[in-house]
């Protein structure tokens, strides 16, 4: 088990931040799908980030059981901080897309409410602290991994 497995999962990720781009970009044309759009980011970011939680689960007890991976297979203990990041500034974007684009006139009390945008967009805010937080205990796990393997042996450079 490595994090390389991580690399599908970060393919959602990435691309819900384009697609968060593109909702604003949308938003002057059609609401509707600008809000589709949004939602459509919103689920992609939430199962993206689901699986990537799962498997960083799995990789954290893999190096607890087994070590830290030895040579220059080390620098993939940086590769969690993809999603994590990644994930964190997808979120942020929509947060704002939805402060931006609600509240909408329509017969939905929830999304014709003053506030509803402004409270997922705490939230938002919130949820990518947490990521932020993630990404720097695996951003010290992954220095203080290729400190320890470094200091060990030299590995070359690839």
């Amino acid at each position: 088990m490595t994090p390389v497995w991580l690399l599908p999962v970060v393919t959602l990720v990435v691309s819900s931040t384009t697609g968060d781009v593109l909702a604003n970009a949308l938003f002057q044309y059609s609401k509707y799908h600008a809000l589709l759009t949004l939602t459509l980011s919103t689920f992609m970011v939430a199962v993206g980030l689901a699986l990537a939680s799962m498997i960083l689960t799995m990789y954290l007890l893999r190096l607890i059981v087994y070590g830290i991976p030895q040579g220059a297979s080390v620098i993939s203990v940086l590769i969690p901080l993809g999603p994590m990041g990644q994930g964190g500034y997808s979120i942020i974007l929509i947060g704002q897309g939805f402060r931006t684009m609600l509240p909408l006139m329509n017969k939905s009390e929830v999304l014709a409410a003053a506030t509803t945008g402004k409270m997922i967009y705490v939230i938002c805010i919130c949820v990518a602290f947490a990521l932020w937080a993630l990404a720097s205990m695996w951003m010290l796990y992954g220095v203080l991994a290729v400190i320890n393997v470094g200091s060990q042996t030299r590995f070359p450079f690839k």
